[in-house]
């Protein structure tokens, strides 16, 4: 079979798991080798792969989006001519000449519309409208999220592909790695983990507050919160500067995040929404006792391997917490369970999913 010239284009320079999908996605399809592929993006040298033509175009968030996405990203698409065009964040340019794929990686601006400001979530809701309308093919990480869509864009009917992430195997630290770590970042010695951009619908302030119902009975632990302010990110600053109970750092580099997450004794994440929500994938291959919301994707993802929320309060996140961290027997169970449930998401096969909806795109 010919290999597909796909164009895909990746905003990488900013934080979160669309830019991680992106380039563990390149990468997977590099590997792959049935494929050509020109890669458009902010940070060519994250994509220097063997085979992979990368092309620079200076791309930021906010107002300047709609320079590239719809200005700039045209005129470079007419010239590459590509057989098929991939928008790896939910929108696609005008006047395109070649099948159009798009991800959509979740519908949160409809779902819990009230945690993003009115512009984003404008901007956000026509993108998506417009994409799944005039794509040829759409890519979701989730049947969760494959059903809100269909809930609320009923005519993509038919061309949607629910292609899960990847997820990468937990990197093993020897004691020395985690002791230089802890020093290094000043981590308290018995913590409860949550990562991810501090904004509402993560409800940042139910794992404060829970933990702190925690101390309350007698438990050690602390919360460890990583991740930058995002939009309303308010209540759980509030919750985290109360007392000492959490302990926030706004970024960890990422060679130190396999010894953050090894040396939790829990992750826990009450999101009210997730797409696919790779910070908990990570936690479930590090073999960390999890603990999520029964919402969205994140049961889907996790399986057996972590404990649900019966609802969303700080109480129902203390309850959890004691269960695990109470129970030698459950937290031994859900570290073996982690791991086992990890691997069954590859970036190998996620980059197969991608090549079939190219193709379907294509009419190959």
């Amino acid at each position: 079979m010919t290999s597909l010239h796909t164009a895909i284009a990746v905003l990488h320079g900013t934080t979160g798991g669309p830019a991680t999908y992106g380039r563990l996605l390149v990468a997977a399809l590099a590997a792959h080798g049935d494929v050509r592929l020109s890669v458009i993006t902010d940070r060519p040298a994250a994509f220097a792969h063997p085979g992979v033509e990368v092309i620079e175009l200076p791309m930021r968030g906010g107002l300047d989006r709609l320079r590239w996405q719809y200005r700039a990203l045209p005129k470079l698409l007419r010239r590459l001519g590509a057989d098929v065009y991939h928008d790896t964040k939910n929108a696609l340019p005008f006047g395109l000449r070649q099948p159009a794929v798009v991800t959509v990686h979740d519908l949160a601006y409809h779902t819990v519309p009230g945690s993003f400001g009115l512009a984003s979530r404008t901007f956000l809701r026509w993108a998506t409208r417009d994409a799944v309308a005039r794509a040829a093919a759409v890519i979701v990480p989730s049947q969760a999220t494959a059903d809100d869509l269909q809930r609320f864009h009923p005519r993509c009917r038919g061309r949607v592909h629910v292609v899960p992430h990847g997820i990468e195997p937990a990197r093993s630290c020897t004691p020395a790695e985690l002791a230089a770590v802890r020093e290094r970042l000043r981590l308290p010695a018995s913590y409860v983990l949550h990562l991810g951009t501090v904004q509402a619908r993560k409800n940042v302030d139910l794992v404060v507050d829970g933990v702190r119902l925690l101390r309350q009975r007698g438990f050690p632990h602390r919360a460890l919160v990583i991740g930058r302010r995002g939009w309303l990110a308010d209540a759980a600053l509030a919750s985290i500067r109360r007392d000492d109970t959490a302990l926030w750092i706004e970024h960890v580099d990422q060679r130190d995040l396999a010894a953050v997450y090894q040396g939790a004794a829990a992750f826990v994440s009450p999101s009210a929404y997730e797409g696919f929500g790779f910070a908990v994938a990570d936690a479930l291959a590090a073999g960390v006792p999890t603990v999520i919301s029964d919402i969205s994707s994140l049961p889907e993802l996790c399986g057996p391997a972590a404990v649900r929320l019966p609802r969303l309060d700080a109480a129902a996140v203390a309850e959890a917490l004691q269960s695990v961290l109470g129970d030698a027997a459950l937290a031994a169970q859900l570290r073996r369970l982690g791991p086992e449930r990890a691997a069954l998401f590859s970036w190998p096969a996620a980059a197969a999913g991608h090549l079939r909806a190219y193709r379907a795109a294509s009419g190959r």
